[in-house]
């Protein structure tokens, strides 16, 4: 059954992040070009807070509301599903894998492709030893906060109204529509890694898989574009 804070919530999730990201990466991007030597590390820190900001009040919502946790996704349910999502997360472990080292053979000009891929991001990427390790905490974070918030939450309130496949794809649009900093290529590439991600948590009935692979994704994407930059400490 959801209630009102659920309501205001989703709203939130929806409609008010996605346009305050928007504008606070803009911000962010104005600073970066002008030459804010700090402006980096700002931003992963704010995004560190905004998002165990929003997952903690879902949480501790969750937790008030005396809900089950397996309705969140918290569980690792007996049987067929949970060896489903084991194989399905060390297949595609592998796959980064094999993907990371024929990256980590590249040099010079064959590195093009994967600087236009990153043109959207591009002032995001971590140019020192410090900015790198940040990344990396943001990584883990939006591996497990986003998920919570996207996946858990937001598949367990759609569901109220439309069956759990149409849920996973709403999500997953929702969860696009918040990236459209990154303009429209980020916006599908996210929405589609969002449906996915919601259909893996539908189909097991635990978040520990999307969480395990998105903190993977994140993590390789940080590497990546360390990768494409020249260190300069």
């Amino acid at each position: 059954m959801t209630r009102l804070v659920d309501h205001l919530l989703v709203l939130l999730l929806v409609l008010v992040v996605p346009v305050a990201t928007a504008r606070g990466y803009r911000a962010f991007v104005r600073d970066v070009q002008g030459g804010d030597a700090t402006a980096r590390l700002r931003e992963y820190r704010h995004t560190l807070v905004l998002e165990w900001s929003l997952c903690l009040i879902v949480m501790v919502w969750w937790w008030l509301a005396a809900r089950s946790p397996a309705a969140l996704g918290l569980v690792l349910p007996d049987g067929a599903r949970t060896l489903a999502g084991l194989g399905i997360t060390v297949l595609v472990l592998a796959l980064m894998v094999r993907q990371w080292r024929t990256i980590g053979r590249l040099e010079g000009a064959a590195l093009d492709p994967l600087r236009a891929q990153m043109a959207s991001v591009i002032d995001l990427i971590p140019h020192t030893e410090t900015e790198f390790r940040w990344v990396q905490r943001v990584a883990v974070t939006a591996g497990i906060c986003e998920e919570v918030l996207y996946r858990g939450f937001l598949i367990w309130y759609l569901q109220h109204f439309v069956p759990g496949w149409a849920a996973a794809i709403a999500g997953g649009a929702v969860f696009g529509l918040g990236h459209w900093y990154q303009g429209a290529a980020g916006v599908v590439k996210t929405g589609i890694t969002g449906v996915l991600a919601g259909l893996l948590f539908t189909g097991t009935g635990s978040l520990l898989w999307p969480i395990i692979l998105h903190t993977a994704v994140d993590l390789q994407g940080g590497a990546i574009g360390r990768r494409l930059v020249t260190p300069v400490g």
